[in-house]
């Protein structure tokens, strides 16, 4: 979108699909509200594999070795041209921000309510759970840049 200005993003969200978990990255932009693919074959099957082996143990195995990677992967699209990327994969959407009705979001999960839809992920970088760590507020400060008091930070 033409004029459009990156705010910043939120990384390693997951949805646990049936066999593999689903990473998607949430770029905001001025303009718009991207959920965008940035899974590589290796850090799902990295995932799964902790997972099956390990249980709830094995996934939070998974979400640290890949953290990095889809972070990396993660800054590397929002500096990409967000309509290409879209288009690119059936799986990226693109919500535009007036559609935006609410968005709730804890150290653990983030729900998105755009256009009557409720969208839910749990939050996979597990810098977000550590009060130490300054990756939350900095989740939480991108969102209400772009979507103010629409923003709920839950504790």
């Amino acid at each position: 979108m033409e004029g459009e200005n990156v705010i910043g993003y939120v990384d390693n969200l997951t949805s646990f699909g049936i066999i593999t978990p689903s990473r998607k990255s949430l770029i905001v932009t001025d303009k718009r509200l991207l959920l965008l693919d940035p899974s590589s074959v290796s850090s799902n099957a990295v995932s799964a594999g902790f997972a099956y082996a390990f249980g709830m143990f094995g996934r939070g195995a998974a979400n640290r070795i890949t953290k990095d990677d889809i972070q990396k992967t993660t800054e590397k699209l929002a500096q990409a041209n967000l309509d290409d990327l879209i288009k690119s994969n059936s799986k990226n959407v693109a919500i535009d921000n007036a559609n935006v009705e609410k968005i709730e979001i804890s150290r653990k999960n983030i729900v998105i309510m755009a256009s009557g839809k409720r969208l839910s992920y749990g939050l996979s970088n597990p810098d977000a759970r550590n009060k130490k760590s300054d990756v939350y507020s900095s989740y939480v400060e991108v969102l209400e840049k772009a979507f103010g008091s629409k923003v709920a930070a839950l504790e």
